[in-house]
C-alpha cells in the first residue's frame, strides 16, 4: 500500500486547478468529483455517476468514484441514466455525501 504524501496531493490539486482554470471548467469536472444540480425539491441531476448502490422509493445511492451520493425523499425514481449522468425525480428531502 502506498503512503499518501501531503506535498504530492497539494501539487496534484494545484495542477488540477490550473487545468480547470485554463479550460474554463469547474474544478470538480477535472478532479473526479460529481457535479450535482438540484431543481427545487423535485429533480436531481448527478454527473459523474458510475453506478447505483441503492435503489428504493425513499432513497437512491449513487457511486460517483470518490464519494457516494445518497438522495433521500419520497416517490424517487431514476428517470434516465446514461453517459455518466443520472436524473432522479420525486420529492427530494435531502442529499447526503459519504
Amino acid at each position: 500500500m502506498r503512503k499518501r504524501n501531503c506535498k504530492s496531493e497539494s501539487r496534484s490539486e494545484r495542477i488540477l486547478d490550473s487545468i480547470s482554470r485554463s479550460l474554463d471548467l469547474p474544478q470538480d469536472t477535472v478532479s473526479g468529483f460529481a457535479h450535482i444540480e438540484i431543481s427545487g425539491n423535485r429533480e436531481v441531476i448527478v454527473e459523474g455517476c458510475q453506478g447505483v448502490l441503492e435503489y428504493g422509493e425513499c432513497a437512491i445511492a449513487l457511486n460517483t468514484g470518490r464519494l457516494t451520493v445518497r438522495i433521500c425523499g419520497c416517490e424517487l425514481t431514476i428517470i434516465s441514466m446514461q453517459n455518466g449522468q443520472a436524473v432522479i425525480k420525486g420529492i427530494i428531502t435531502g442529499v447526503e455525501y459519504c
